[in-house]
């Protein structure tokens, strides 16, 4: 099976910050027209399975992805694996490249056929679920550090720690080139805006498109920002950052919310469900479970001391997180 990708748009275009908008954080307002939680009673999380995923020591990363159907997990590690478990925590399969080099992050594909790797050696690697390689890409020139599919065969967008964000329809030159100052961390794409969210280490969040047109830039305060995700609707951000908050922004760049997860370490990791709930995990070893209010609904803590990365299943009611040892734990919100 080949991995189509369209290639519609001009090859190495290189993307300025020509008419791109700067928006400052500003305060929170009681009047902003967001969507509002339909659960605002403390819920319970309950363990379903818990297991070691990959076995990790010292400074490592770990990071978990629900596919769209709900079917599978995908982890991603340090140890240089990727691998591929059922939603119920059996593995399928495991991925690793030749050579092996430690693994930021990975990603499905739209329709769940195919998975991406992004490789500290600069490498990101597709791969069908079978475990063949449909093909490497090789345009950064350090580390690249997450990976996204955009929708409808459009291609995939990577990020590094070189600052850069590429956009590929192939794998052998990038239809756009945009450079950010510092380290390109993060990137989530939402289908419903056709926007990619990607975070940078100034605690900024660039917004673009799949062309590579930046549609606006936010500041944050947060300094680091360690993890972001869209809303399912596509237009809220929640942003994890290195001063302990979690943020909730409008895709004006508005802030909407700002939750102070912990005084003294970093949230390592967002996710939003249909609802509206956020989860977040922290250098405290703490899954918490928020509402857009900021009020706190529930809280679970396996004494795993840090956990790396949080993901919520499609159905919004099952979640993943793991540890950065490795452990992954499924849960249900009862």
């Amino acid at each position: 099976m080949k991995h189509k990708f369209l290639v519609s748009f001009l090859l190495g275009l290189t993307i300025s910050f020509a008419g791109a908008q700067v928006i400052a954080k500003t305060p929170s307002v009681n009047n902003a027209p967001v969507a509002r939680s339909v659960n605002q009673s403390p819920i319970q999380l309950e363990v379903i399975k818990s297991y070691q995923g990959h076995t990790l020591k010292g400074e490592a990363i770990i990071q978990i992805h629900y596919s769209q159907d709900g079917n599978y997990l995908l982890s991603t590690a340090t140890d240089g694996l990727a691998k591929l478990w059922t939603a119920d925590g059996e593995l399928v399969r495991e991925f690793a490249g030749k050579p092996v080099a430690m693994i930021f992050n990975g990603a499905f594909s739209r329709d769940g056929k195919a998975i991406i790797t992004a490789g500290y050696n600069g490498v990101a690697r597709i791969w069908d679920v079978q475990g063949n390689v449909l093909g490497e890409i090789l345009g950064h020139t350090s580390a690249v550090t997450d990976v996204v599919f955009l929708s409808d065969d459009m291609g995939v967008v990577t990020s590094s720690d070189d600052g850069t964000i590429e956009g590929w329809s192939n794998i052998k030159e990038p239809l756009f080139t945009v450079t950010r100052p510092g380290v390109s961390r993060n990137m989530d794409f939402n289908a419903q805006t056709n926007l990619i969210a990607v975070t940078q280490d100034i605690g900024e969040i660039t917004l673009l498109n799949p062309a590579g047109k930046v549609v606006r830039i936010i500041e944050t305060d947060q300094g680091r920002l360690n993890d972001v995700d869209f809303s399912q609707d596509g237009k809220l951000l929640v942003t994890a950052g290195f001063d302990g908050t979690a943020r909730v922004f409008n895709l004006d760049g508005q802030e909407i919310l700002k939750i102070d997860v912990l005084d003294d370490g970093w949230v390592t990791g967002v996710a939003i469900n249909q609802d509206n709930l956020i989860a977040t995990v922290s250098d405290d070893g703490i899954l918490r479970v928020w509402n857009l209010q900021g009020q706190l609904l529930g809280q679970y803590n396996p004494n795993l001391e840090r956990l790396g990365s949080v993901s919520f299943h499609p159905n919004g009611k099952n979640l993943a997180i793991a540890a950065y040892h490795g452990t992954i734990i499924l849960l249900e919100l009862q």
